[in-house]
């Protein structure tokens, strides 16, 4: 038999965005409060607008930080950012726009995918940097160091900074006999999209404990072992942290274990979700071919995220 494809686990799991040979220039990417500056183009998409020169020359003493070979950005506020389109002569109208939204919308194809991805990581570190200017264990200052990976203190005791990443187990539960899968669905989703189970690894726990834990505590259903099976860096999580999630699969242990409980308080449930159930292998892939929102039924997150990977792996399975 045949192995099966391998799953899609969504963005920022591509390689590296290496940009074509622009005759040795350098170009930059200004950032403004965490907004990047697009053109929009005929098919309502998106194309990242740089400006020429390298960062240090275009905002001397700004932070910048790599973004692909040629090409760094730079934090700088609105009116340096307009200065510096406005100083390039641009003839197209740059729009600001938040980095989320150049996930699905940046211009079709996978080079402009990872172009994207590039940019938001470059704008995720940058927000870091902004957050870290001062040492959190003693208020002392901080600088960039490592090309703008890292930032040290000073002193005699120098330390070096490293970007926060927050590890987040996400998990794929079948029902004991395989023909099910348990999704859940929180008030802020979109109307009628569920996901797999999520949430933090706390201190001392592996990602395969916290899967089984997250399932029991947000759902009440009682999971045999996790298996990890991929992960995903996230540079657009909560209030606008990293994560890396953490995609795990597990099989509920019987029939008994499989009653759904979203009540909230106590060991069976934290009242994190608003509703989570079974969903056959038919209505699955009815939720994988609609958009997150939509009115036309349930769905899914789009292909960007791990859950969607998560959910169609399994959907591809031949059935039992």
């Amino acid at each position: 038999m045949a192995a099966p494809p391998k799953a899609y686990y969504g963005a920022f799991t591509l390689q590296a965005w290496s940009p074509p040979a622009a005759s040795g220039k350098s170009r930059t990417l200004p950032i403004v409060s965490s907004t990047v500056p697009v053109r929009a183009t005929p098919s309502g998409s998106f194309a990242i607008a740089y400006v020429d020169g390298a960062a240090a020359e275009v905002a001397p003493g700004a932070t910048s930080v790599p973004l692909a070979a040629g090409i760094e950005a730079v934090d700088v506020d609105a009116e340096v950012g307009a200065a510096l389109f406005a100083r390039d002569g641009y003839g197209v109208a740059v729009e600001w726009r938040a980095w989320r939204e150049l996930l699905g919308r940046s211009e079709p194809g996978a080079e402009a995918e990872a172009e994207a991805e590039a940019a938001i990581r470059a704008a995720s570190l940058l927000q870091w940097h902004r957050s870290a200017a001062f040492a959190g264990a003693d208020g002392a200052p901080t600088t960039v160091s490592s090309g703008g990976l890292r930032r040290k203190t000073g002193g005699a005791r120098q330390r070096t900074l490293y970007p926060r990443v927050d590890p987040v187990a996400i998990v794929r539960v079948e029902s004991a006999d395989g023909r099910r899968i348990l999704l859940g669905r929180q008030t802020r989703f979109p109307p009628g999209m569920f996901s797999c189970v999520a949430g933090f690894v706390e201190l001392g726990e592996s990602a395969e404990a916290a899967a089984v834990r997250e399932v029991r505590e947000e759902t009440g259903v009682r999971c045999g072992p996790a298996r990890l099976v991929a992960s995903q860096p996230w540079p657009l999580g909560r209030a606008g942290g990293a994560e890396i999630m953490l995609a795990c699969t597990a099989a509920a242990l019987d029939e008994d274990a499989e009653t759904v409980d979203v009540g909230g308080g106590g060991t069976d449930g934290a009242g994190e979700l608003s509703e989570a159930r079974w969903f056959t292998r038919e209505e699955a892939r009815a939720m994988l071919s609609r958009a997150p929102g939509g009115a036309e039924g349930p769905s899914v997150p789009p292909r960007l995220a791990i859950a969607h990977g998560l959910i169609r792996s399994w959907v591809d399975e031949q059935d039992r």
